[in-house]
């Protein structure tokens, strides 16, 4: 096994190398962008005016980054993935230079939906271009650093906008965005890509339509794009039912948009729960830490964004180590290990500080800790998605992977904000009653202690199947039987 994995070995010559430069420049620009813009929004909103469209411009971006994810994927499958990665950037690029040129706050969230769209087929493509391109041991590694961009990114966006804001003004936040662009499209027009013959297939229009539609309800009526972010029932009621006839055509399509028949799958189906679980944890502690250090501890607007933030600190780090860590230990470890670093940050959050410790650095470290319990599992769960699958459905696969997770903390932060509700629905102002806002915050916690358990379960659900069956060895052959398609991709 040893020989062949080596034999499988991509050498980097200057096209690998032209082509990873290309795919780490789009990812970082794609990732950039989904945090830049907050700080210049409100000095954005100022110029432009119309502040009760002010969630808009996060809500239009948000929805079609994430309703576009699974037709990107389906898409690399059937048309190959150079010329939709492209097609993506281009349409990103585009409506990034319509952003800067915007003359009224309803155009630029017209042009921001139209980025969020090009937006959603960055990270997707990448992956699975890395998927194509490298066999298991190096990909782990690059998996892992490619992951940590995201994280750089969440730390480097808010001070890249306030120093546009402050120096050459806001437009230049998506200005920005065109050189980027041009550069990394020119690096990968070199890539040459083999499919496979059994690649074929579109995408079915009605799908497509009931998809988009679906989930751009259920995120609207689950309070995307209001300024109090309140579920609308009714709304989400009729997202449900478009949602329930998508699953109908899908189950009768031939190359269905998301593929559901592989949650069925052994492998896949708990690494998609994983995925899931963990987006739900991220999105919540991101979206309520900052209210708890501020309203509950006291803490300054400054000292909850550095306690939230520091979450961008240890995800790049255990990311980037757990591809190494991967090739020796096997998924199956590494997961377990994510989830039970995940249950620590949760049970931090819950049981709260001990006796005379600072309840912000408390909260900080539970931040950082739940970043290096993502960068544990996140590259691996993608890892083992990918290689469970043929090269016609990895575009597909890799697409459901970051729509689930995605998809699950979007949904998580709506039923996280009723549960908080039920607190402080009682009170005049629910931000200056402290006692029923530690209440429904301490309860919130707690939610996702139980959940992070879960998630655990499910992490020791995998270590033992793979005990079982051998996972590990079942996802090096499927890495041999693609050396060959990926040598003559490399190579090129």
């Amino acid at each position: 096994m040893m020989d062949r994995e080596r034999a499988a070995h991509v050498a980097w010559t200057p096209a690998v190398v032209r082509l990873m430069a290309g795919l780490m420049l789009s990812m970082f620009v794609a990732a950039m962008d989904s945090t830049v813009v907050g700080t210049a929004l409100p000095t954005i909103a100022k110029e432009l005016g119309q502040f009760s469209l002010y969630p808009w411009v996060f809500s239009g971006y948000l929805i079609t980054a994430t309703t576009s994810v699974p037709l990107w994927g389906r898409l690399a499958d059937s048309k190959g993935r150079k010329s939709v990665l492209l097609a993506g950037m281009a349409i990103f690029v585009i409506a990034s230079v319509l952003c800067a040129a915007s003359p009224g706050m309803g155009w630029l969230i017209a042009f921001r939906t139209a980025q969020g769209i090009g937006a959603g087929c960055v990270q997707p493509l990448v992956f699975t271009i890395l998927s194509d391109v490298f066999p298991l041991a190096q990909r782990a590694r690059l998996t892992g650093f490619f992951s940590a961009m995201w994280a750089i990114a969440a730390i480097i966006g808010p001070a890249l906008g306030a120093l546009f804001v402050s120096t050459v003004g806001w437009r230049w936040i998506f200005l920005i965005n065109l050189p980027a662009g041009v550069i990394s499209t020119a690096l990968v027009l070199g890539y040459r890509e083999r499919r496979p013959a059994t690649a074929a297939g579109g995408i079915d229009l009605r799908s497509g339509l009931l998809l988009t539609a679906g989930i751009a309800l259920l995120l609207w009526g689950l309070g995307s794009g209001s300024a109090s972010a309140t579920p609308n029932w009714p709304i989400v009621g009729l997202a449900l039912l478009i949602l329930a006839a998508f699953g109908l055509v899908e189950a009768r399509s031939r190359h269905p948009i998301l593929p559901l028949d592989l949650l069925r799958h052994p492998v896949i189906g708990p690494a998609v729960l994983m995925a899931t679980i963990g987006g739900i944890l991220m999105f919540g502690v991101t979206a309520y830490l900052p209210l708890h250090v501020q309203r509950v501890y006291g803490g300054s607007v400054f000292a909850a964004g550095v306690a939230v933030g520091v979450m961008s600190l240890g995800w790049p780090v255990a990311s980037a180590s757990a591809g190494w860590v991967m090739v020796r230990v096997g998924y199956q470890r590494l997961v377990m290990g994510g989830a039970a670093v995940l249950v620590l940050a949760t049970a931090m959050l819950a049981i709260g500080p001990p006796a005379g410790a600072s309840g912000t650095l408390w909260d900080g470290a539970a931040s950082l800790v739940m970043g290096a319990g993502m960068g544990l599992i996140s590259a691996p769960l993608l890892i083992v998605i990918q290689n469970s699958v043929p090269w016609e459905r990895r575009g597909a696969a890799t697409a459901m992977n970051q729509f689930a997770r995605t998809i699950g903390g979007a949904i998580g932060i709506s039923l996280m904000g009723v549960l908080v509700q039920v607190y402080v629905r009682d009170a005049a102002d629910p931000l200056t009653a402290r006692a029923q806002l530690a209440a429904g915050l301490h309860a919130l916690f707690v939610s996702l202690l139980v959940l992070a358990a879960v998630g655990f379960v499910n992490g020791l659900a995998i270590l033992v199947s793979g005990y079982a069956s051998k996972r590990d060895v079942v996802v090096l052959s499927t890495q041999d039987r693609d050396a060959d398609t990926r040598a003559g991709a490399a190579g090129s």
